[in-house]
């Protein structure tokens, strides 16, 4: 076979070898970043918990991601004593305008927490219709103000 050809095979697959190390690290800091979200909704809500409100739960979920692989993130569900559950699904770290995105899930509702790199880290953004996802403060009176909704429809 050509050592042309090789050394091209070389160089690229050298290449691609290094650009694995730098996503390995950007995969860690991703998960490391949903550890942190959970952190903190954990924190908010913990009182509702320790009154037997609600139960608190993780779970293994696998995303596929381009450049990042194949990996595990943690689900967080929140189950209330009446039944209805919320869950927080980790969906990537490459998406269009952020730095990562985390689904809530309750009910027939979805709002996606979007990564940010400026403080506080997170944004809520919700569709509506076909235009741009309305995008309102990540925040504890608007989570709580989604639990709030959701468990009066419920």
């Amino acid at each position: 076979m050509s050592t042309h050809l090789e050394e091209i095979l070389d160089k690229k697959k050298k290449q691609m070898e290094e650009q694995g190390k730098n996503w390995d690290a950007e995969r860690n800091q991703w998960l490391k970043k949903n550890k942190g979200l959970f952190d903190i909704i954990k924190k908010w809500i913990s009182p509702l918990e320790v009154k037997g409100y609600i139960s608190i739960s993780t779970s293994d979920h696998t995303i596929t991601e381009q450049l990042l692989g194949t990996y595990h993130a943690p689900v967080l569900t929140i189950t209330f004593f009446s039944g209805e559950k919320v869950h927080l699904v980790p969906k990537g770290l490459n998406i269009i305008s952020g730095k990562g995105r985390v689904d809530l899930k309750f009910g027939m509702r979805e709002i996606m927490i979007v990564g940010q790199d400026e403080d506080p880290g997170w944004f809520f953004a919700e569709r509506e219709g076909r235009g741009k996802p309305r995008q309102f403060d990540f925040n504890k009176e608007n989570f709580e103000q989604l639990m709030r909704e959701y468990l009066e429809s419920a």
